[in-house]
């Protein structure tokens, strides 16, 4: 099964592409079915779903990060194959898997089928490939979503909460090591690249079965945002965050912290997050 969004943007993409990505899947001996995703259905996990249900031993998506990760959430601990041709803006998935971010060699990696058990993240039962954040990012996404959809007056709170937000003292369990910090923001980290492609730890790895957690104890909002606009700028951190690796993170607080994954919204503090060890099969 070959899906499709066709509202992606495609910042990697030339005219034809497409067309010749299927071109070399072909040759490499897949038969393809091509579905396109809607507005509002079908999803890319609806699709997903219909490839699980058909018997589809592949599953190719076409598309950004967020239909891409749609897709992928479905297929876990499935016996259906991933394939992602990189038609979005960002596409911190392909980027982490090290998967080309130009369409046309993307498919020349699907016809190689070499395999990799890449993991996933969760918290509260939601699924995150990139980043789950605590803190100061989590009011920033949640005042995007409550604008995106037409709420002002909950993204007004929510950017409000983001101008007062101030550092909290959070309790980190680490497969049961316990540490406490003072932190204005904590980053649980299944890939190395979060939010605009920023490469915040090149260490992490979608493939060691751990999940990676940053905290910046010593930094205020606004050193913080330099901080990630360096990153962006394709510098590094100014100041290295403590790191903690491991396969069970709870992380707890006397005060409300809110929590993402990535980009969606998962309450608040205390909260579990669980590295699921090489749920999904994905060419890369």
């Amino acid at each position: 099964m070959l899906i499709i969004n066709p509202a992606a943007g495609g910042r990697h993409a030339k005219p034809g592409d497409l067309e010749r990505c299927e071109a070399i899947l072909q040759s490499a001996g897949f038969v393809l079915e091509r579905v396109e995703t809607g507005d509002p259905s079908p999803t890319s996990a609806d699709l997903a779903k219909r490839a699980i249900a058909g018997g589809y031993p592949v599953c190719i998506v076409a598309g950004g990060d967020g239909t891409v990760a749609l897709a992928a959430a479905t297929l876990l601990d499935t016996s259906v194959t991933l394939g992602i041709l990189p038609f979005g803006s960002v596409m911190n998935i392909a980027n982490g898997l090290g998967i080309p971010l130009e369409p046309v060699k993307a498919a020349e990696v699907i016809g190689r089928r070499r395999v990799v058990h890449a993991d996933a993240g969760e918290v509260r039962e939601k699924i995150f490939f990139e980043t789950a954040g605590i803190g100061l990012d989590a009011e920033m996404f949640g005042a995007a979503r409550h604008a995106e959809r037409g709420n002002w007056r909950r993204a007004l709170r929510r950017a409000w909460r983001w101008l007062r937000h101030s550092s909290s003292h959070v309790t980190i369990t680490v497969d049961g090591r316990v540490d406490r910090q003072r932190a204005l923001q904590v980053f649980v980290m299944n890939s190395p690249y979060y939010g605009w492609s920023l490469e915040l730890l090149p260490q992490v790895s979608m493939t060691d079965g751990l999940l990676d957690v940053a905290v910046f104890p010593r930094l205020g909002r606004w050193a913080l945002m330099a901080s990630l606009f360096a990153v962006w700028r394709g510098g590094r951190l100014p100041a290295r965050p403590v790191v903690y690796r491991g396969t069970r993170v709870t992380i707890a607080s006397d005060e409300p912290v809110s929590v993402h994954a990535d980009g969606v919204l998962a309450g608040g503090l205390p909260a579990e997050f669980v590295c699921r060890k090489g749920a999904l099969t994905v060419f890369a």
